[in-house]
C-alpha cells in the first residue's frame, strides 16, 4: 500500500498463565528479541479478560509503545480502575508516534454477554466517553468493533447527524462542538 508501517498493527499482550506479573516481565524480555522494524509497527491494546489498562500502560510506558485504548474492554476488565485517572498517561504513549491517538469503540452485546461485541455502537456509551475526554486531545481516530461492520458506522453517523453537540465532517468523521 506504500504507507509508512509505523504503528499499524494492534496487539493484545498475550497469555496470562495465572501469573500476571511474570507474564508482563516475560513480554518485556521477549520484546528485545523482536526486530526493531517489527517493533515500530506495533501498538498494544488493553483487553477484556487478562490485561487491564494499567497493566498495558506499564508495558507501553516501559517499551515506548503507543496504547490503543479500548473503552468496552476497560468496562469489562478494570478491577475498579478508573480509566479517567490514567487518560493523560494513555495520551503520553502517543507522543513519539507520527499518528493521531487511536482507540477502539464497541458496545456490549448484552448484560449477560457483556464482553461480546454488539452489532452496533451505542451512541450514548460512546458520547459518555467523548464528553469526558473533550479538549484533552486534538484528534482521536476511533475504530469501531461491531458485528455489523460498515453498517454500524453508517448507523452511528446517522445518530450523530441528529445531535446538536457535533459537526459532521463527512461519512465517517465528526467534530465535537
Amino acid at each position: 500500500m506504500n504507507i509508512d508501517p509505523t504503528h499499524r498493527c494492534v496487539m493484545h499482550v498475550g497469555g496470562l498463565y495465572k501469573e500476571k506479573d511474570r507474564a508482563l516481565e516475560r513480554f518485556i524480555d521477549n520484546w528485545g528479541d523482536v526486530p526493531s522494524s517489527l517493533q515500530q509497527m506495533i501498538m498494544l491494546e488493553n483487553d477484556d479478560k487478562s490485561f487491564t489498562l494499567t497493566d498495558t500502560l506499564y508495558l507501553c510506558e516501559k517499551l515506548q509503545i503507543p496504547l490503543v485504548f479500548d473503552y468496552h474492554h476497560h468496562l469489562a476488565n478494570h478491577h475498579d480502575e478508573r480509566w479517567e485517572d490514567h487518560w493523560e498517561r494513555v495520551l503520553s504513549t502517543w507522543e513519539m508516534s507520527p499518528l493521531p491517538v487511536k482507540m477502539h469503540i464497541s458496545s456490549p452485546k448484552s448484560e449477560e454477554q457483556f464482553r461480546a461485541h454488539h452489532d452496533f455502537v451505542q451512541p450514548d456509551l460512546f458520547f459518555e466517553f467523548l464528553h469526558t475526554i473533550k479538549g484533552t486531545v486534538k484528534q482521536i481516530d476511533c475504530m469501531i468493533e461491531a458485528k455489523q461492520k460498515d453498517s454500524a458506522l453508517f448507523t452511528l453517523m446517522n445518530h450523530l447527524k441528529l445531535r446538536d453537540d457535533v459537526e459532521v465532517i463527512d461519512g465517517a468523521s465528526f467534530r465535537m462542538l
